[in-house]
């Protein structure tokens, strides 16, 4: 066994130096790439490679967790790599030869590339990080008027861009396509923030806009294909069809008649789209998110239909056709959400309470109870979802209140973010002795979210003694859950 260890241990190495003398050669001739790193504290065996919603490798770990893999004829663009529960996009070109460091008890913090084509890829990363950081931090930017508000937002830009073209000079750097990626990225962070200035100061309020407010409109690409699975770029895009959509419904419907749920304003979006973005695989993404976003909360089945039917038309497929994922998730969740209809029973799903025993949902439904959800993955759901509940239960002691996380992680990790969540949450339930007594996870959460219809941590799910269904598509943050309790 020692031998053997050793020998993948030699062979590794081999390798490693093999990639470093890629760097020796002349690039013009180089029409590989290769990945290769180490994966700390593995959730699987393999690591998975993408490209465009393709699997075109799968790299398997050694005994020391590390892999190596070869990418014949390597299309510069981005590739997916997933372990586990976890997606991370490279930017890959080439003559790449990139290794990856991460520990899956903290992926995106603990996520790092060395070797040829790290730099690029360490920008991108660091780029994501501050932009996340700042929006934590960017109420007071919203509150600016709109002339103050764009010159602000243009100087940042501007600031933005210089840092790219210092990192570019002192990296030594000479790819063309990072470059335009990443000004693109640029671009794309703060003009979303623009796009959104709308609907999150001034509540869809005419304020007298610069003429150059959208002066960046012109020069949209809504077809970039190297940007088919890129975070940033839907970022930009469903704030940017937002506004569009608005501005074509008050001139065709009441303004008073406009809400984010409206119909008619949904069904326009979805004619944006159709009419402007030609790309499949991106038409596919935006359709299939705003669908699914109308049904979770529609609480009219006429609407749905409308919705969903609508979707299907502009989203005609074959059995061979990438985008048909995306059909099937709208597909299904129209399907469930139908038998989650007021009157149904709620459907009998596993859970996990927090001294690691199985429970059936139905052993906790003994009165009125209403059903809410979090998620590790959105920094603050814990919190808001607990400060809220803390309230509601200040109103309606007679309700029972049950909080699941609907993330896939081991028992151990969710009860260890139990704890940490509950040490900063302001709700005095959680700081109780038995601030754990009314939390669970979903043993099985692919099977248990389809069944629920959850498409959005916001979700919230309101049962009579019986199990019977009052409302299955509540928002917990809505101004008419209230409405709905009594």
């Amino acid at each position: 066994m020692i031998n053997y260890i050793n020998r993948v241990k030699n062979i590794f190495i081999f390798f490693l130096a093999f990639i470093l003398l890629q760097g020796c050669e002349n690039a013009e001739y180089v029409t590989h790439s290769y990945i290769g790193g180490e994966i700390i504290n593995p959730k699987d065996t393999k690591l998975t490679i993408f490209k465009s919603n393709s699997i075109i490798d799968t790299a398997r770990l050694d005994s020391k967790n590390r892999f190596l893999t070869k990418i014949q004829s390597t299309k510069p663009g981005f590739y997916g790599f997933s372990h586990g529960n976890e997606y991370q996009l490279i930017l890959l070109e080439p003559n790449d030869s990139i290794t990856i460091r991460v520990n899956t008890l903290d992926f995106d913090e603990s996520l790092s590339f060395s070797g040829i084509g790290s730099k690029k890829n360490n920008y991108l990363i660091s780029l994501f990080t501050k932009y996340e950081n700042s929006k934590r931090n960017s109420s007071n930017l919203f509150k600016l008027k709109p002339e103050e508000f764009k010159n602000t937002i243009d100087s940042l830009k501007r600031d933005e861009i210089n840092l790219l073209n210092k990192f570019i000079s002192g990296a030594n750097l000479s790819s063309r396509l990072f470059e335009d990626i990443a000004i693109n990225t640029i671009n794309h962070i703060f003009n979303s923030k623009i796009e959104a200035y709308r609907f999150i100061e001034y509540n869809n309020s005419e304020k007298k806009y610069p003429e150059n407010f959208y002066d960046f409109r012109k020069n949209i690409n809504y077809n970039n294909s190297m940007f088919e699975e890129f975070y940033h770029y839907y970022n930009f895009l469903f704030p940017h069809f937002d506004n569009l959509a608005y501005e074509k419904f008050i001139k065709t419907y009441n303004k008073k008649s406009f809400n984010k749920d409206n119909v008619d304003y949904n069904l326009i979006k979805l004619e944006l789209i159709d009419s402007l973005v030609q790309n499949r695989e991106i038409k596919s993404r935006l359709t299939s998110f705003i669908a699914r976003k109308f049904l979770s909360f529609c609480k009219k089945q006429e609407e749905a239909n409308k919705i969903y039917n609508y979707y299907l038309k502009i989203n005609k497929t074959t059995n061979n056709d990438s985008k048909n994922y995306q059909q099937k998730r709208v597909i299904n969740l129209y399907n469930n959400l139908k038998k989650l209809k007021k009157g149904n029973k709620l459907p009998i799903i596993e859970l996990i309470d927090s001294k690691k025993n199985s429970v059936n949902i139905n052993k906790l439904i003994t009165d009125k109870t209403l059903i809410y959800f979090w998620s590790k993955n959105s920094k603050n759901s814990y919190k808001y979802s607990h400060d809220k509940v803390k309230k509601l239960r200040a109103i309606y002691p007679k309700i029972s209140f049950v909080s699941i996380n609907i993330d896939k992680i081991r028992t151990e990790k969710w009860l260890d973010k139990l704890t940490i969540n509950s040490s900063y949450c302001d709700c005095s339930v959680c700081k109780s002795k038995n601030s754990h007594v009314n939390e669970f996870k979903l043993r099985n959460p692919d099977i248990a979210k389809k069944l629920l219809g959850i498409q959005y941590i916001r979700k919230t799910i309101i049962v009579d003694s019986k199990m019977n269904i009052i409302e299955s598509n509540a928002n917990l943050f809505s101004d008419n859950l209230e409405k709905i309790i009594n």
